[in-house]
Parts: structure tokens; sequence; C-alpha cells
């Protein structure tokens, strides 16, 4: 396993953006054994993602929705569509503006989610397992550090 980020190279933008440029690579290493858990499930690493986010809350409203994951409209309509088809979703208008529509998992979204946790957790934990437990503490101390200064400054308005 070699994720090195290779010869020091010096960004265009500085040091402070280089490193955060090789802290990215170094997390995509990370997060892209999340994408191995995929593999021969029924749903799409997207579809996962959007029902994960859902699962974050017993009604979500499909704008807020959009705003917080970024997805295309049309997307995220064609995805929500297939959720409601598979009965993983039920959708109704929000009682507080009826321009709006609202999502929820049904017991077989809550169903497919779990199997998404158990997928995503042990492809996490086999990617983890290569570095030593000090390093394993330390990786997630410092990923936790970076997500709460990222949170703070967007005011909670990301889905990390």
């Amino acid at each position: 396993m070699n994720i090195a980020p290779g010869p020091a190279v010096r960004s265009r933008d500085g040091d402070l953006v280089g490193e955060a440029r090789a802290l990215g690579r170094m997390y995509r290493y990370l997060v892209d054994g999340l994408r191995l858990s995929w593999e021969n499930a029924p749903y799409s690493v997207t579809e996962g993602w959007v029902i994960v986010e859902l699962a974050q809350r017993d009604v979500t409203e499909v704008m807020e929705l959009r705003r917080r994951i970024g997805m295309d409209p049309g997307y995220l309509s064609r995805v929500l569509a297939r959720f409601q088809a598979d009965r993983l979703i039920t959708r109704a208008r929000s009682p507080e503006n009826r321009r709006f529509q609202t999502v929820r998992l049904t017991r077989r979204g809550r169903a497919a989610f779990e199997v998404i946790e158990d997928r995503m957790a042990e492809a996490l934990r086999v990617r983890l397992s290569a570095f030593p437990e000090s390093d394993r503490r330390r990786i997630v101390e410092a990923m936790t550090s970076i997500s709460g200064a990222v949170e703070r400054a967007l005011g909670g308005r990301c889905a990390l």
C-alpha cells in the first residue's frame, strides 16, 4: 500500500493549499475504500449517500436535501422516484409550505440504510486496519478536528 503523495510539488497557490490538497488525496484513499463496499449492491454510491442522508432525520424536505448534498434536481428526482418505486421512501407535502415536498424512509428504507452502514463500516475498518492502532486514533482525531472546523466555518451547512 503506497499512499504517499510522492515528491513534494509546490502548489501554485502556496504551501498551505498544497498541503490541503495532499490531505484531500489521503482522505480520498480512506473514503475510496467505502466505494468498494458497493460492489454487488442494489444501489449506486450516489443513491447510497442519499439514503444515508435521509436516515439522518425522520422527515427531510426535498429542497433541503438537494441543498445539503448538492445534487442536480433532475437526478435527485429520478433517484427519489426509484426509491419510491422500491418502497424505500414515502413522499408528502410539507405541512409548513404546501409547495415543498418532504421525504421519509420507510421501514424498508431504514433496513437498506442499516445494510449500507454495515458495509461502509466494514470497508472503512479494513482501510484503517492497514495502520498501527496509534496512527488510527490520530487519523480519526484529525478527521474529527477537520470536520468540526468545517462545520463551524459553514455554520452547520455542511453534510459531511
